[in-house]
């Protein structure tokens, strides 16, 4: 069966010619215009296997996870950083950021999925499914992600599909910058598209983080890929430092010690799970300081 939608709710409706334990993928015959939109979500016609870097609902879901609000449980204090844009009376642009706190209902983050799909003879692969209750929120979010994609999909057997394509992501999401003046208009390039959408003033406000960071004189740069889009590390191997800093506007800035290679092959969950940061510098109006401060401490380390 084709599916064209937007969206769909219940998987199993698309499944009624399998068996209970049947293995599947949700697979979807590619034009040219298809293999041009799943550029835009930093997958090629390459047999490489990668998660779909988050554009809309689906691939954000399955990159970053998704938050449930309980509504049911009593209001707590939440911190939001709020970017402005005035104009003055010289006609002068003017950003800036303050923080706002808010009460808000707790909520509680869904891990991502992190499906990694690949292009093999012209179709779209999913992982290899398998036909079973427990994993039918699975089948639902790659069904999404398809459809979100290129705006259609359908279920393959094991049987159909020409070839075996890969269940894992092996390449790593990242590549890696080495400072220079080149370096630096690349990365500069690389924020630019990742902040694009977002309002002026957070722009700038992000901006003004990354340049921070790159004052500091980092060994080099890593852009993140696919599920890590929007993320980037400033690599102090000398103080055994590694700084993630996202292009969010409310999120943090994390710090981590050890190997650059280990933390590389990190899940994103793994790596923003809470646990395994050294430090976890939120983004205020005070941001600079302190990272300015984490910075100097692990230089005072290892003089």
């Amino acid at each position: 069966m084709n599916i064209n939608k937007t969206r769909i709710f219940n998987p199993q409706r698309y499944l009624f010619a399998l068996q209970p334990g049947d293995e599947f993928y949700i697979a979807a015959s590619l034009t040219e215009d298809d293999i041009q939109r799943l550029r835009h979500y930093g997958i090629n016609p390459d047999g490489k296997s990668k998660i779909p870097i988050p554009r809309r609902s689906a691939t954000i879901a399955n990159a970053d996870g998704r938050w449930i609000v309980h509504r049911d449980q009593p209001k707590e204090e939440r911190m939001f950083v709020r970017t402005y844009h005035l104009v003055s009376w010289h006609g002068d642009d003017i950003y800036g950021s303050y923080v706002q706190h808010r009460m808000c209902y707790p909520r509680e983050l869904v891990p991502p999925t992190e499906l990694a799909f690949v292009v093999e003879d012209g179709v779209l692969y999913s992982p290899l499914m398998t036909n079973t209750e427990a994993e039918m929120s699975t089948v639902k979010a790659a069904m999404n992600i398809v459809l979100e994609m290129v705006g259609h999909c359908e279920v393959w057997t094991a049987d159909k599909a020409p070839a075996l394509p890969p269940v894992k992501q092996y390449g790593v999401p990242w590549e890696i910058l080495r400072a220079g003046t080149r370096d630096e208009d690349v990365l500069k390039d690389y924020i630019k598209k990742t902040v694009e959408r977002k309002p002026k003033a957070q722009q700038v406000e992000i901006h003004n983080r990354h340049e921070h960071l790159w004052k500091m004189k980092p060994e080099f740069c890593v852009m993140g890929t696919q599920n890590f889009f929007g993320y980037v590390v400033y690599g102090f191997p000398k103080l055994n430092l590694y700084i993630f800093e996202s292009n969010g506007i409310n999120n943090a800035t994390y710090a981590f010690r050890g190997n650059w290679e280990q933390a590389s092959r990190l899940t994103k969950m793994e790596v923003l799970s809470g646990g395994l940061q050294e430090a976890r510098v939120y983004h205020t109006e005070h941001w600079g300081d302190h990272v300015s401060h984490l910075v100097a401490g692990f230089a005072k380390e290892v003089a």
